[in-house]
């Protein structure tokens, strides 16, 4: 029998903002070693010689590779001293792609510290668009449904909440709809000019199965008509119809995750908007 690896790694992400950027790098890179224990130790607002100290105690008392976004030249640059005496590799993750468009364009970036946190007018537009998608989350329709950018179309746990979320993180205005069987959608659905509606459905079992975890968790019965088959496929199968004569885009969230839906969403609404 294969002996399970029950060796732990240690792995430092250091930033002088919020560590944001070197967690998504480092969740995009680990989920490759799904059977690896890595234990990440952020450190993040590490903005003077002080806090590199505390922080080189951390890293000496539970050794591993460092990924930092540090903009501070002298900080770095002491960072990566304190590296090297534990013989432990330094990486910014950032360096590379700021040394090809230097080589490519011949240009130089000025250093922000969190400038991807700065309160422009993006900022305020995802603000804008996570109210708006709040107040407008599962049937909710407060008389401004125009105002939204999409409208996600679903039959219940087709993850439509949470793709509204992601979207709206993006700056995209989401509201999002149930189908539910033998219930008319809202009539403003029909009136809408502006948003882009997409319907979202998944095959019986997926569908099934969510339902059932959710029940389960609700402490709830499952032998109601939620999770019966032959009504759910017939739910399904009713919202792929209508979708189909509504002329609506259409995604199936079997095998997808939130980020996916959401990526295929922004696609299809790029694409209209270039029409």
């Amino acid at each position: 029998m294969p002996v399970e690896n029950t060796i732990s790694y240690n792995i430092h992400l250091v930033s002088d903002s919020t560590g944001e950027t070197l967690s998504t790098i480092a969740k995009a890179v680990l989920v490759q070693y799904k059977n690896l224990d890595f234990q990440q130790h952020m450190h993040s607002l590490v903005r003077n010689k002080r806090q590199i100290e505390s922080v080189y105690e951390e890293i000496k008392e539970r050794p591993g590779v460092v990924l930092c976004t540090l903009y501070d030249f002298e900080l770095k640059k002491t960072l990566q001293t304190l590296c090297d005496e534990l013989s432990i590799p330094l990486i910014d993750p950032l360096d590379s792609i700021h040394q090809s468009l230097t080589s490519v364009y011949g240009i130089k970036g000025s250093p922000i510290i969190g400038g991807q946190h700065q309160l422009n007018t993006e900022y305020f537009e995802r603000i804008d668009a996570m109210n708006y998608t709040l107040a407008h989350d599962d049937g909710v329709i407060s008389g401004d449904l125009n105002a939204a950018d999409v409208i996600l179309v679903g039959v219940s746990r087709t993850s439509k909440t949470p793709t509204s979320i992601y979207l709206a993180n993006r700056g995209i205005k989401t509201a999002n709809i149930p189908f539910v069987n033998n219930i008319p959608l809202p009539h403003e659905l029909t009136v809408v000019k502006h948003p882009l509606i997409v319907g979202l459905v998944a095959t019986p079992e997926r569908i099934i199965q969510i339902r059932k975890n959710r029940l389960m968790a609700l402490n709830a019965k499952d032998d109601s008509s939620y999770v019966d088959k032959r009504l759910v496929s017939e739910e399904i199968v009713k919202a792929k119809k209508l979708f189909e004569s509504s002329n609506w885009p259409v995604i199936d969230v079997t095998r997808k995750s939130i980020e996916e839906t959401a990526a295929e969403v922004m696609l299809l609404l790029r694409a209209r908007i270039s029409e």
